[in-house]
């Protein structure tokens, strides 16, 4: 679990045992703690997605490709694809 989930959970346990004594009540204790913690619950929501995003790119890494001298940035599927038309140009000639 990522960090900012931990600090959800140590708040909302913080906030949530004192109020639950005072209420003496479980839906209330429940939905009285979200309030002061729903910052941490958002900041934690917003960095996973976030995280997540980040996963689903591929790095772009650097090919010369023919007899170019420029270093160019594809992803594993753009480099396929530019292999590809060569092949085809190469056929046609």
């Amino acid at each position: 679990m990522s960090k900012h989930l931990w600090r959800f959970i140590f708040v909302y346990i913080l906030v949530f045992l004192p109020v639950f004594f005072v209420t003496d009540d479980m839906v209330w204790s429940l939905a009285l703690a979200i309030l002061p913690s729903c910052p941490l619950l958002l900041v934690w929501f917003l960095c996973d997605v976030k995280h997540i995003e980040n996963c689903k790119k591929f790095p772009k890494e650097p090919y010369i490709i023919g007899n170019s001298t420029e270093i160019e940035y594809l992803t594993p599927e753009e480099l396929e694809l530019r292999l590809k038309k060569s092949k085809k140009v190469d056929k046609k000639v």
